[in-house]
């Protein structure tokens, strides 16, 4: 039998910003763990559900990574392939909460991830709200996947 992950409490798709005070405070606690050869790995155990339109886009890539160099197993879904011919939003839902701790959606109509919101036992993020405080100009490519992994942490409190 697989080992899941403990629940986390259901969430809404529109995640509360973090102050850039605070994102900043956590992004270099992550990245000092790293250079002491500590990294925080916190969601160690924990599966990521990824249902993206379009596996290529920047922040889906930008949540992949964070989510896995924070520990996480993430798996890409296809939302076309899960709500073809007829499948109960519900049941996708229902499903997903059996396999995933949380998913996130990226490039799906907003009224399905809603659904999936509504129904599902886990956390429902939208990838574009979770990264929007790291997609700032004049922003150093080294310094975006620290900002990146906690504004995942971030939408996962």
């Amino acid at each position: 039998m697989p080992h899941h992950a403990p629940p986390l409490p259901a969430m809404p798709t529109s995640v509360q910003p973090l102050s850039s005070a605070a994102l900043e405070r956590s992004a270099d606690e992550l990245a000092q763990a790293a250079q002491r050869g500590a990294p925080h790995r916190p969601l160690v155990g924990m599966r990521l559900g990824l249902f993206c339109g379009d596996e290529r886009s920047e922040s889906v890539g930008s949540l992949r990574e964070a989510a896995q160099s924070l520990g996480a197993q993430v798996t890409m879904l296809d939302p076309a392939r899960a709500l073809e011919e007829g499948a109960a939003l519900d049941e996708v839902a229902r499903l997903l909460g059996h396999l995933y701790a949380a998913v996130a959606c990226e490039g799906v109509p907003a009224a399905v991830m809603q659904g999936l919101a509504t129904a599902a036992v886990v956390p429902v993020l939208d990838a574009r709200a979770v990264l929007a405080p790291v997609s700032g100009h004049g922003m150093s490519a080294e310094r975006r996947p620290w900002l990146a992994q906690a504004a995942l942490l971030a939408a996962l409190r």
